[in-house]
Order: C-alpha cells, then structure tokens, then sequence
C-alpha cells in the first residue's frame, strides 16, 4: 500500500510540474517578442527640432491582437556616444483590431546635434 502511495503522490508532483511547466512557457504578452506589443509599433521619424532642439519620435502602431486595444509607448533619445539624452511617451486609444494610427513620443529636455530613437517598451490593454 506505501509503494502505491508513493507512485501516486510521485505522479501527482511530475503532474503538477507539467502544468507549471506549460504556464510558465505561455507568451507573456508585454514581452520584447516581436509578435507581443512592442511588434505592434515601428519608429517612423527621429529628429531634433533645430528651434527648440526637442526630440521627438514619429511611431506607427499596428494593432494585431483580436481586441480594441490602448498603447503606452516609451521612447528613449540616445547620442551617437551611446548616453541617454531624453525620454518620452506616447499613447494610443481605442484601436480596432487591425487598424493602424500614429503617435509622437516629444521630449521637452533640450538636446544638440544628432539622436537615435529607441522603444523601450509597449504596455498594451483591452480598452
């Protein structure tokens, strides 16, 4: 009878850790995995605006899940020397499934010569 119990609670633990083990491998969906948000934006302009010397950022974003959904997108401005510079967010609401808008991400901190822009992450939610 204990080597019954034994097997059972042993097929019980390798059972459980099966399904921790699925649960663990779902796709998280805020991840960097093009197929998450971040997949769903695209850098479409990086400047410096030569009055103000602002940066903004020009984003095109594609709604591929299967609901209507808001976007809360970061953006940072780096310098060719690889340092920071700026940071900004955009959003985008109410986008259909499969319909596309534009933001900006503007940063008000004053910046000179050349940027690069970069997402630095895509929080999307059912609106």
């Amino acid at each position: 009878m204990t080597t019954s119990l034994i097997v059972l609670v042993v097929l019980a633990l390798v059972f459980v850790g099966g399904i921790v083990a699925v649960v663990l491998s779902v796709d998280d969906p805020g991840s960097d995995d093009p197929d998450g948000p971040r997949g769903d934006v695209r850098i479409t302009a990086c400047q410096v605006d030569a009055v103000t010397k602002w940066p903004h950022a020009d984003v095109t974003v594609t709604n591929r899940s299967g609901k209507p959904s808001d976007y809360l997108i970061g953006v940072e401005f780096v310098v060719p020397s690889g340092d920071r510079v700026a940071e900004a967010d955009t959003t985008v609401d109410h986008l259909a499934p499969g319909q596309v808008s534009q933001g900006r991400a503007q940063s008000l901190s004053q910046v000179t010569g050349t940027v690069e822009c970069r997402v630095t992450d895509v929080i999307r939610t059912a609106s």
